[in-house]
């Protein structure tokens, strides 16, 4: 019972004895205000007792929905910060630069942000390769597929275009697709394993849940990846036409 609801029936009582001793006119409009203070204090009592109780606040963090998906894998094989053309699938002094077209959207009512990027792969003998992150798109092109025809003859040229590096800074607004490249290099990993052993990016958001995109698409190595800089030889190299018909 509150110190509230004892002073009320305190006065309820003393206002009773008070207008049984008394008696009279005097008596009764004594009776009448205790009556009436200590009936407001008891049910102030009753009521201030029915309010929920503030405990600490309950920090309930919406659930992220995210869909993440990789779309194409390109690597490019280097040795001494050169290119290697891949000669034996077990060869495992390489260091890959991997380049992976990837596609997210969130579904969540909520802003997001990316908090961190991770490319893994599994090798075949068990261990876990972690990719380095590499931030540096203004040095490499992609080379797009186009036909001309001559005649009746149809030709493949490669076309050098830019490589767009994918907004990991920005927001993630609900409901807005977002689509680009990153850019990872894995080291001492076999192309028998780049080709075909698991690998995966994990993606951590802002609410600290994680996401994660298998590398399901097909694994190009060498990819159609070229630096800049050798952009003549390139695609010298790589527009060697191929006569159909």
């Amino acid at each position: 019972m509150s110190k509230l609801q004892l002073v009320g029936i305190g006065v309820l009582a003393c206002g009773a004895i008070t207008g049984f001793a008394t008696g009279g006119a005097f008596g009764l409009v004594v009776a009448s205000v205790c009556l009436i203070v200590g009936l407001v204090m008891v049910v102030a009592s009753e009521a201030r007792g029915t309010k929920p109780e503030r405990g600490p606040l309950s920090a309930a963090k919406p659930t992220a929905r995210m869909i993440f998906a990789i779309r194409d894998v390109h690597a490019r094989p280097h040795q001494g910060g050169r290119f290697r053309a891949v000669h034996d699938p077990d060869q495992s002094d390489l260091e890959l630069e991997v380049f992976l077209k990837c596609w997210l959207v969130n579904e969540t009512d909520v802003q997001l942000t990316i908090q961190s990027l991770q490319l893994e792969l599994e090798a075949s003998n068990g261990s876990k390769c972690i990719a380095e992150r590499i931030s540096d798109f203004q040095n490499w092109q992609i080379g797009a597929l186009q036909e001309e025809w001559d005649e009746w003859d149809m030709r493949l040229r490669v076309a050098m275009e830019k490589v767009s590096e994918l907004d990991t800074t920005s927001p993630l607004e609900c409901g807005l697709a977002r689509e680009g490249w990153l850019h990872f290099r894995l080291h001492n990993v076999t192309p028998a394993d780049f080709k075909a052993a698991p690998m995966q990016i994990t993606l951590r958001d802002s609410l600290a849940q994680v996401h994660v995109a298998p590398a399901n698409a097909v694994r190009h190595l060498p990819g159609r990846i070229w630096p800049v800089l050798a952009s003549g030889a390139a695609a010298a190299n790589a527009s060697t036409e191929f006569a159909a018909g």
